[in-house]
């Protein structure tokens, strides 16, 4: 049988279905963020169950103290290796005013699939189902699969740890994901994520709000101390200043050196402007692409407490304020160790400040030189029809945390989605013909993986 030629048809012939499938699955709003829409986490597990078992897969709904998991087995041999493909099923909130269609009510337009969830991540997880289709279809050899479908990655996968942990699934000899980006116009193999750390600062000063012009000077802005200290926390060139916070952090060298120096060559700066649409800190490809990906970060998002009303001030002196804050941590720093330095730190400034910690996830990286990573590095440049770039990511995928905890096993992360896709913002879409490539990218790596041990 001529493998090429048969993907070739699949992958361009199932584009109507497939197209079908992925708007069935973004018409649930399976928005993880809060507890308004937990009938519709189980509800696309409910849906992506019966997409599967029409595939051939056993399937499951596993309960966990959060939201549920979906379990997908399709056995292919005794002897041959098992496979674990991790995707999520939850998406981002979507109430931009930018949106210019209903997020949940999908249209497709220009050959892309627009709405919340398209790339991040339903679409790039059918994909892999079609490519295992196409193989099963053809009986092209193939390992045995495991499906993991969560639905908490978007709130930093609090229970997926302890999911691991509490139930019997096979244990894989490798397992693969895709839920990152193409850094341009290459295809990308994510070899290692920053870590989070989720906190909060809190300052109370009094018990009520009180009048500026009759005590300011006189009793203590609780705002105005916050933000203080969250200043000496982090300078305008983005270096952390807390003390220690780089004690663990080691130099790229070698390889990785290598490989980043190769994706700045090719990075084009004026795409990534025309992207973010934002003003950068560095507009040097090369250290742009350290700090995002190498140096860790503290970042400020917001305040409870404060004034938010346009156009209005009210001229009081507030009792009690936070602040909203996230760490992104490199390999070698813990959370826990980060957290009783920046508290130590804070104390200095004002003793009262509380750090209230929240979601954490170490940092991972995987070995580049891995023989799965050689098979992830051929299957893109069949499937993208372009040599793939061995990437990092200044995200956070808490899952790959707990698979690396639990089985020390290779971690391939394949991207599929475009930085221009807009994970996590409005008017979000998958391209089909980024799903064509998708489905034969995939197709083409698990069949070169089939008899890996």
């Amino acid at each position: 049988m001529n493998f090429n030629k048969n993907l070739k048809d699949y992958a361009r012939s199932i584009i109507p279905i497939y197209t079908k499938e992925l708007i069935d699955l973004v018409k649930i709003p399976s928005i993880s963020h809060g507890n308004k829409n937990k009938k519709d986490l189980l509800n696309i597990l409910k849906k992506i169950s019966k997409t599967t078992k029409k595939y051939g897969f056993k399937t499951k709904i596993i309960e966990t103290k959060g939201n549920p998991v979906f379990v997908g087995i399709l056995e292919t041999g005794k002897k041959k290796p098992w496979l674990t493909i991790y995707n999520h099923l939850d998406v981002q909130p979507a109430k931009e005013k930018e949106w210019k269609t209903n997020p949940f009510k999908p249209i497709v337009k220009q050959g892309k699939v627009i709405g919340r969830g398209t790339t991040d991540d339903k679409g790039p997880a059918l994909t892999i189902i079609h490519a295992i289709n196409f193989l099963k279809k053809y009986n092209y050899e193939m390992p045995n699969i495991q499906l993991i479908y969560e639905t908490e990655e978007e709130i930093g996968s609090p229970n997926f740890g302890s999911f691991l942990k509490k139930n019997k699934l096979k244990t894989p000899d490798s397992i693969l994901i895709s839920d990152t980006l193409f850094q341009g116009k290459n295809p990308s193999l994510t070899y290692r994520l920053r870590g989070i750390q989720v906190l909060e600062l809190e300052l109370e000063t009094g018990k009520k709000e009180l009048h500026s012009g009759v005590l300011g000077n006189a009793v203590k802005n609780p705002l105005n101390i916050l933000i203080d200290a969250l200043s000496k926390c982090v300078d305008e060139k983005r270096n952390v200043l807390i003390p220690g916070f780089y004690d663990n952090v080691k130099k790229i060298k070698g390889r990785e050196l290598k490989e980043l120096k190769n994706v700045a060559k090719r990075f084009s700066l004026k795409k990534f402007k025309d992207d973010t649409k934002a003003e950068l800190y560095e507009e040097n490809p090369l250290k742009l692409l350290f700090n995002i990906w190498y140096k860790p970060s503290f970042e400020i998002h917001g305040f409870e407490g404060i004034q938010y009303e346009p156009n209005v001030i009210k001229t009081s002196i507030p009792n009690k304020v936070k602040a909203k804050v996230t760490i992104r941590l490199v390999p070698g720093q813990k959370p826990k160790e980060i957290v009783k330095k920046l508290q130590k730190h804070v104390k200095k400034i004002h003793p009262k400040i509380k750090v209230i910690t929240l979601d954490s996830v170490e940092a991972s990286v995987t070995d580049i030189n891995n023989k799965f990573m050689v098979k992830a590095k051929e299957a893109c440049k069949y499937g993208f029809n372009l040599e793939p770039l061995f990437v990092a990511t200044g995200g956070t995928i808490g899952s790959v945390h707990h698979f690396q905890k639990a089985y020390k096993k290779p971690i391939i992360l394949i991207a599929q989605s475009l930085l221009s896709d807009g994970y996590h913002a409005p008017n979000e879409y998958f391209s089909l013909k980024q799903a064509e490539k998708g489905i034969k990218t995939m197709a083409k790596y698990i069949n070169s993986i089939a008899d890996f041990d």
